[in-house]
């Protein structure tokens, strides 16, 4: 996704001391109020496996548990001698936790690491929740990002999966960013097919006005390489498009006042969920009872610091970070504390 990201921010509005003489929200306030909780809430859903909303129970939480993947091994640096010891956390952080949650292709996405060895992952966000678990931070890595990749030199960021799957991730941005990552979860883009299809198609602003998609065709919006004046930048701009289509759709069909319809949506969300051996049942659980009470103003989203583009290693187009903001925004991050304040673009909010 930047896989990322780019939009303004937005600040939260303040209650004066006397609430009752605040006006009435107007029609066109409250329905874009219901947009964004319903983005927050299927951004929950995407990325934490957050099943209890809309009112389901917990035995069809057991049922969608039944349907996630499972991969050990994760954070297992033994067969990665040249990544070094793992970063310790920082004891200020107590509390804190940090989720690399990655997209890619169904075919990538299983459980299997031999089958998962050729694949490149196209989507590598940290999630950051700090302590008490009351917000979600989330910080793009750009795929085509050049870094240094342990054992195997400098390369594009996504190729550390597709020479040592989850395990060479992790160990590389652990490398890269100083963060200590406390769980993996990986994404499938079926998952966005599913839901696309489930709710009938969306409509997204594209480059050629507003249209209407299909699964298929969301999966080809999101995937788009070629064309895009930013290239990578551009490839996560389109991902945040369909996710707030998604959003839009969901809360004018009412899916989310609807049992039935947030079960079929979370089935074929589970379906395509692959997480680490650690995040269990439980584990869900205690993050659903956490995180159910966030809202708008509890969710943002940030672009690591890029520099600019380049070629590298044989004329590949590459993502130059910008080392001394990334260094200051992954320290914020180790430490638990506010961001630095971004650049233009790099911070958004739904």
């Amino acid at each position: 996704m930047t896989d990322a990201l780019g939009a303004t921010g937005e600040s939260a509005g303040v209650d004066g001391p006397d609430e009752a003489a605040e006006p009435p929200p107007t029609p066109e306030r409250t329905s874009w109020s219901r947009r964004r909780k319903a983005l927050v809430a299927l951004i929950c859903l995407l990325t934490l496996s957050l099943f209890v909303v809309g009112g389901c129970a917990v035995w069809l939480l057991y049922s969608l548990n039944a349907n996630i993947k499972r991969i050990d091994g994760v954070f297992d640096r033994a067969a990665i001698p040249a990544a070094g010891p793992r970063p310790p956390g920082d004891p200020a952080a107590r509390g804190a936790l940090n989720i690399l949650l990655v997209g890619m292709d169904a075919a990538a996405a299983g459980a299997d690491p031999e089958a998962l060895r050729g694949r490149r992952s196209d989507t590598m966000m940290i999630l950051h929740l700090p302590a008490g678990h009351a917000s979600i931070s989330a910080i793009s890595l750009p795929r085509d990002s050049w870094v240094s990749i342990p054992g195997h030199g400098e390369a594009k960021l996504n190729a550390a999966f597709s020479w040592g799957g989850p395990a060479l991730l992790v160990a590389t941005v652990e490398n890269l960013t100083g963060v200590r990552i406390d769980h993996y979860a990986a994404v499938d883009f079926a998952g966005f097919k599913g839901m696309v299809d489930a709710l009938g198609g969306v409509t997204v602003d594209a480059d050629k006005g507003r249209t209407k998609l299909d699964g298929t065709k969301a999966l080809e919006f999101v995937r788009q390489r070629y064309g895009l004046p930013r290239g990578d930048l551009d490839r996560v701009a389109h991902q945040q498009q369909l996710l707030g289509a998604i959003a839009k759709q969901v809360t004018a069909d009412g899916v989310l006042g609807s049992p039935l319809r947030t079960q079929n949506l979370l089935q074929s969300l589970t379906r395509s969920l692959t997480v680490d051996d650690n995040l269990n049942l439980k584990a869900l659980l205690d993050l659903a009872a956490d995180l159910k009470g966030i809202n708008e103003s509890d969710l943002a989203f940030r672009t690591a610091p890029v520099a600019g583009f380049d070629t590298r290693g044989g004329g590949q187009s590459v993502v130059l970070l910008d080392d001394k903001r990334c260094t200051e925004l992954f320290a914020a991050v180790r430490a638990d504390i506010p961001w630095p304040t971004p650049a233009p673009g790099e911070l958004w909010r739904p």
